[in-house]
């Protein structure tokens, strides 16, 4: 691995653990071994431009991933089907969770709150071509039954969309730590944990994502209840 992608994992580690205003460029740089304390700077240049070499180390992997289970569905004809979709939303995501050594979920979850809860602008930030038409589907199959109409797609529909979103990223964040916890280090940023004390190696990846699947499916599908105006 090039010293590059080191610190481009260091990077991903440190912002999940302290945020993205909580780490700075030359603690990137000490945490991938690197004795310059200008290497970060050097490779990147600012925090901005680390943070997208960040998506673009992950994006592209489970992006194809994501594009190989969405052919899975619309082979199988359930390309209609509100929780086929999501799980083609949450798998890829769940599978970079549980992979060896990953913060990346976490990562996605402390930019969520960089940016005010606002969900990332996909569009913006690497290959997601896959998660965009997915969320168009959904919108597609649950016409009117939780989000008005499948043409206009109004906002209570972008809302179900956004929550959707949002549980997606924090709840598959709560498997990445529940699996590799971080320790509650506040001085020593160069650490690198991957196990801990609250670890819980029996966990289940794939049973704790069919939970994510069903609430995600329960938020969109819900029924839309008559706002109440007081008399």
């Amino acid at each position: 691995m090039s010293t590059r992608d080191d610190m481009v994992l260091a990077a991903e580690r440190l912002f999940a653990r302290f945020g993205v205003d909580g780490v700075s460029l030359r603690q990137i740089g000490a945490a991938a071994g690197q004795r310059n304390v200008a290497a970060a700077q050097y490779h990147f240049g600012d925090k901005q431009t680390l943070l997208q070499a960040i998506y673009d180390f992950r994006l592209s992997a489970i992006d194809m991933r994501r594009r190989e289970l969405l052919d899975a569905v619309r082979a199988s004809g359930t390309a209609g089907d509100v929780r086929a979709l999501v799980e083609v939303l949450v798998v890829p995501l769940a599978e970079q969770a549980a992979a060896p050594g990953s913060h990346y979920v976490r990562f996605l979850n402390r930019m969520c709150d960089h940016q005010g809860r606002a969900l990332l602008p996909l569009s913006e930030v690497g290959p997601v071509n896959s998660a965009l038409e997915v969320g168009h589907l959904i919108l597609d199959a649950l016409g009117g039954t939780a989000a008005g109409s499948p043409t206009d797609h109004g906002p209570r529909a972008r809302q179900r969309g956004e929550l959707a979103g949002r549980l997606i990223i924090a709840g598959l964040a709560d498997l990445e730590h529940r699996l590799r916890p971080d320790p509650d280090a506040t001085v020593d940023v160069t650490a690198d944990a991957v196990s801990g004390p609250d670890a819980e190696p029996d966990l289940d990846p794939a049973e704790y994502a069919d939970g994510v699947v069903d609430a995600v499916v329960a938020v969109l599908t819900a029924p839309v209840s008559a706002r109440r105006r007081p008399r």
